[in-house]
């Protein structure tokens, strides 16, 4: 199954948002590899960044050790999840957008740093 077909199927109404991300996290390192798991494309460096997925409706991003980025982790929402912490797409002004694109960067960051 390849990573469009995927995200045609998470929701069209959503597919924009969707590929918008896509773009940005495969942009933002060269050794970043995209998969599908569980149904839903992941992100990976040397280990899983993060994955997206349609919850309720709305387009999200969920990074993986969330609670680890500093005053970023303040913009995702960890609702019943210890380590993972999602970023709503939907309504993505010009501020979020650099929020997004400042935990894509903290995301990249750490887990070169880590692992």
């Amino acid at each position: 199954m390849n990573l469009e077909s995927v995200i045609e199927k998470r929701g069209q109404h959503c597919a924009e948002e969707l590929r918008f991300v896509r773009k940005l996290i495969l942009d933002s390192h060269l050794g970043i590899k995209e998969s599908v798991k569980y149904g839903l494309p992941f992100f990976s460096l040397k280990r899983v960044l993060a994955y997206m997925d349609v919850q309720k409706g709305r387009p999200i991003v969920a990074f993986m050790n969330g609670t680890k980025f500093g005053e970023l982790s303040k913009e995702l929402d960890f609702t019943k999840r210890v380590r993972v912490g999602h970023f709503f797409l939907d309504n993505l002004d010009d501020e979020r957008h650099e929020i997004l694109c400042a935990l894509i960067d903290v995301a990249v960051e750490y887990d070169l740093k880590n692992f």
